[in-house]
C-alpha cells in the first residue's frame, strides 16, 4: 500500500471516528452525571469559576469546565454545545493513538492499528460524546505516557520529560483519579529503566543539571496531588450527621482524606469487575492481543534481547496490570469504579493490542514466505537507537498488511461502533424537566434525586430526595442538611416526604433505576399513594402531588385473606369514611403479599362500590405502582416480607342515597378483561367483598 493510500486510509478512519462520535452526541442519550458537569460549566460562564449554588467549588473536571464555559457564553445553553469539548478531545485522541503507536513501537503498522481501534472503540465513541471529563483526561494521560516514555526511555531529553509532566498535571485538572496512577507509573518506569540498562549510564557531570529539573517536576506533581486530594474532601466526608459544616470545611484534614484512599485487602470480589470489563464480548480479543505483545516482550527481556519495541510493550503491560491491582487491592471503594479504567488503563491496552495484532500480521506475512521488513514499510521514522536503513524495498504483498488489519478490526467492532454512533435517545432528565417547565404554576416546588439537573433547567431545586448514601452539607443559616451542589433540603425519610407534601403542588422527578433502588419500599409506596404519575420520558418519571395528599398507614386496620391464583394475596386494608377529602374522595389502602415474582400480564385492580341493586356507583380501577411493578420489585418485597401497599382514591357521588353498599375488589387482565381466579371464591365473580357500608 503506497504512502498516499496509507494517508487516505488514515483520513478516512479519522472522519469515521468523528462521524460516529458526532452521531452519539446528537442522539440525546445522557449519562446521569453529565448534568453536574453542564451546571459546572454554566456556573463557570456566569461566575468565572465552577462554584455551584451551594457554594461548593467543583474541582472535578476543572479543565473541562473552563473549556466549555466560553461556548456557553457565546450561545444560549444547549446540551450539544456543552458536549463539543469532549467531542474534539475524542477526535484528537484518535489521532494521538496513531502517533503514539507509530513512535513507541517504531512501526506505522502498529500506529495505524491503534488508530483503527481507537476510532471504532464503542467506549471511546460514547465517552467522546458526553459532557464528562473522561475523554479529556484519557487524551492527556495518553500524551503524558508518550512524552514520558520518549523522555525517559527512548530518546532521553528534558523537553519530552517536561511535556509529559505538564500533560500529567493537566490530566489531574481534568479528573482527580489520575493521581492514583502516580505510584503505578513510577514503578513501571523504574522497572523499565532497570531492564533497559543502556539508559542507565551515569554521566556524573550532568547530574547537577538534573537537580533543577527534578525540583520543578517535584513541585508540579506535589501541586497536582494536593489539588486532587484536597478537592476530594467534600466528596469523601461522611454523610448525614458526620458531614462537614459547609462546602469548604474538611473534617480530619488531608491526613483523613489520604486514609480514605487506602483500603488494602485480598479477594477475587475486589477485582472481578475490572477483569470482567476486559473479558466481555467486545474486549476479550484486545486482552489476547495484549498478551501476545507483552509475552513477546517478556521473552525478549529474559533472553536479554530487549528492543525499544519490546520495552514499550513491557511498560504498557506493567501499567495495565499494576493499575488493576492497585484499584482492586489497595484503594477504597470510592476509587474502585470500573469507569475509571477508561482513563487509567484504556490507553495502555489499546496500544498493546495494536502492537499484538501488528506482530500477528507480521508473523502471518513471514508464514506466507513474504520477506520480513527491514525497514518501516508504511512511513519513515526517526531511527533513534536503531541502525540506519538504506533500502526499504519489500514485496508489494507486504503492503497489504495495514489494510488487512483494519478489515479485521472493522469486522469485529463495526457493529458495536455503529450501535454506539447511531443510537437514539428516548428522553432523560432534560426532557423531563422541560416538560415540568411547560406545566409549571406559580408556587410550585420541585423534588428530585438530581438537584443539578433541576437547577440547570428550572433554575431551582427545593428538595433533594435520596436514602442511604446522601452526601450533604449542613447549611449554616437554616441548619438543615442540604445537597452539596444546589443546596436543596434533604428528604431522606417518609416523615420528610410527608412534610414536603403538606403544601400543594410538589413535583417529583426521578429515574426508574434510582427510584426502585435508592428508596425503601414504604417511601416508594407513599409516593404512589400521594402523587400521580403525570409523565414518563425515557426511564425518567414525573410525579405531581395530589390536590389532597394523604399518607398510607404502615399497617392495615382490617385483615382479609384473598389468594389470587397463588400470584398475590390481599391480606388487609384501611378505609376511613369519615376522612372524606374536599373533592369527595376517600382513600382505600390495600395491603398485598406477593406470592410470585413474575406476573404473566400487568394485572389491573378493580375497586367497585355497588348499591343493593348491584349497580356500580363509584369505581377506581388502577394498576399497582402505576404499572411499574416489576419482577425484581416483587422479589424484593417477598424476600423482605414487606407489604406491597397500594391505594385507590374512590370518588363518592354527591347526594349518595341512603342504604347498604358493598365494596368489591379484584384483579383482571386489561387486554381481555378476564379476571384473575380467586381461591375459595364465594362471590361467583372472582371478587372480594371487603365490607358492607351503610349510608344513613
Amino acid at each position: 500500500m503506497s504512502p498516499k493510500l496509507t494517508y487516505f486510509l488514515i483520513l478516512l478512519l479519522l472522519l469515521a471516528a468523528f462521524a460516529l462520535r458526532l452521531g452519539h452526541l446528537l442522539a440525546g442519550i445522557f449519562h446521569i452525571d453529565e448534568y453536574i458537569s453542564m451546571l459546572a460549566a454554566q456556573m463557570t460562564a456566569q461566575k468565572g469559576a465552577p462554584i455551584f449554588p451551594s457554594g461548593l467549588f467543583y474541582h472535578q473536571g476543572l479543565l473541562l469546565s473552563y473549556l466549555a464555559a466560553p461556548l456557553l457564553q457565546a450561545v444560549a445553553f444547549r446540551e450539544e454545545i456543552a458536549r463539543w469539548p469532549s467531542l474534539l478531545a475524542g477526535a484528537l485522541a484518535v489521532a494521538a493513538f496513531y502517533h503514539a503507536g507509530r513512535h513507541l513501537f517504531q512501526t506505522t503498522l502498529a500506529g495505524l492499528l491503534a488508530l483503527t481501534l481507537a476510532a471504532l472503540d464503542p467506549e471511546m465513541i460514547v465517552w467522546s460524546a458526553r459532557m464528562r471529563m473522561y475523554t479529556l483526561a484519557g487524551l492527556l494521560m495518553l500524551l503524558a505516557l508518550y512524552f514520558l516514555a520518549q523522555g525517559l526511555l527512548f530518546r532521553p531529553n528534558r523537553l519530552d520529560r517536561l511535556m509529559g509532566v505538564g500533560c500529567y498535571f493537566a490530566a489531574i485538572l481534568a479528573h482527580s483519579v489520575v493521581v492514583v496512577a502516580l505510584p503505578v507509573w513510577a514503578l513501571a518506569f523504574g522497572v523499565c529503566l532497570l531492564a533497559d540498562r543502556r539508559t542507565f549510564k551515569v554521566d556524573w557531570p550532568r547530574q547537577k543539571a538534573l537537580i533543577p529539573e527534578l525540583l520543578f517536576i517535584g513541585i508540579v506533581l506535589a501541586a497536582g496531588v494536593v489539588f486532587a486530594v484536597g478537592g476530594q474532601i467534600p466528596f469523601l466526608s461522611p454523610p448525614a450527621a458526620e458531614s462537614s459544616s459547609g462546602p469548604g470545611s474538611s473534617a480530619g484534614g488531608l491526613a483523613g482524606v489520604f486514609a480514605k484512599f487506602l483500603d488494602p485487602g485480598l479477594g477475587w470480589n475486589r477485582i472481578d469487575d475490572f477483569i470482567y470489563i476486559y473479558t466481555a464480548d467486545e474486549y476479550w480479543p484486545l486482552l489476547i492481543l495484549s498478551g501476545v505483545s507483552l509475552g513477546l516482550a517478556l521473552i525478549a527481556l529474559f533472553r536479554r534481547r530487549l528492543t525499544p519495541r519490546n520495552l514499550a510493550a513491557l511498560l504498557l503491560g506493567l501499567i495495565f496490570i499494576l493499575t488493576i491491582a492497585e484499584l482492586g487491592l489497595a484503594l477504597t471503594s470510592t476509587w474502585r469504579k470500573t469507569r475509571y479504567l477508561f482513563i487509567l488503563c484504556h490507553p495502555a491496552i489499546l496500544l498493546l493490542a495494536a502492537d499484538g495484532l501488528a506482530r500477528v500480521l507480521e508473523l502471518f506475512a513471514r508464514f506466507l514466505s513474504l520477506r520480513p521488513p527491514t525497514a518501516d514499510p508504511f512511513g519513515r521514522l526517526r531511527a533513534g537507537r536503531r541502525p540506519p536503513i538504506k533500502k526499504p524495498l519489500l514485496p508489494t504483498t507486504y503492503y497489504l498488511l495495514p489494510l488487512l488489519g483494519v478489515i479485521l478490526i472493522a469486522a469485529f467492532w463495526a457493529e458495536p461502533a455503529l450501535d454506539a454512533g447511531l443510537a437514539q435517545g428516548t428522553g432523560n432528565y432534560n426532557t423531563a424537566f422541560r416538560w415540568v417547565e411547560t406545566h409549571w404554576q406559580e408556587g410550585d416546588r420541585v423534588m428530585t434525586v438530581h438537584p443539578s439537573a433541576a437547577y440547570l433547567y428550572l433554575g431551582r431545586s427545593d428538595y433533594y430526595a435520596t436514602q442511604g448514601t446522601a452526601r450533604v452539607f449542613v447549611d449554616d443559616e437554616s441548619e438543615e442538611e442540604v445537597d452539596r451542589y444546589v443546596g436543596s433540603t434533604l428528604v431522606d425519610s417518609v416523615e420528610g416526604l410527608n412534610a414536603a407534601l403538606a403544601s400543594p403542588r410538589l413535583w417529583f422527578v426521578v429515574d426508574q433505576d434510582r427510584f426502585f433502588n435508592r428508596y425503601e419500599p414504604f417511601f416508594i409506596q407513599q409516593v404512589f399513594a400521594q402523587m400521580d404519575l403525570q409523565h414518563e420520558t425515557g426511564r425518567v418519571l414525573v410525579f405531581l402531588s395530589h390536590p389532597y395528599p394523604r399518607p398510607v398507614p404502615p399497617e392495615p386496620t382490617k385483615t382479609v385473606a384473598a389468594n389470587f391464583s397463588d400470584l398475590i394475596e390481599l391480606a388487609g386494608y384501611t378505609l376511613d369514611l369519615a376522612a372524606v377529602a374536599p373533592d369527595r374522595t376517600v382513600q382505600l389502602g390495600l395491603y398485598w403479599r406477593p406470592l410470585a415474582t413474575h406476573f404473566q400480564h400487568p394485572y389491573k385492580v378493580f375497586v367497585q362500590l355497588r348499591n343493593e341493586q348491584g349497580q356500580t356507583v363509584a369505581q377506581a380501577d388502577h394498576f399497582i405502582y402505576e404499572g411499574l411493578l416489576s419482577g425484581s420489585v416483587l422479589g424484593q418485597l417477598k424476600q423482605q416480607r414487606e407489604w406491597l401497599r397500594d391505594t385507590a382514591d374512590l370518588a363518592l357521588p354527591e347526594n349518595l342515597p341512603s342504604g347498604s353498599y358493598g365494596l368489591f375488589i379484584g384483579l383482571y387482565d386489561p387486554a381481555t378483561f378476564e379476571r384473575v381466579p380467586l381461591s375459595a371464591d364465594t362471590s361467583g365473580e372472582n371478587a372480594v367483598l371487603l365490607e358492607t357500608i351503610s349510608i344513613p
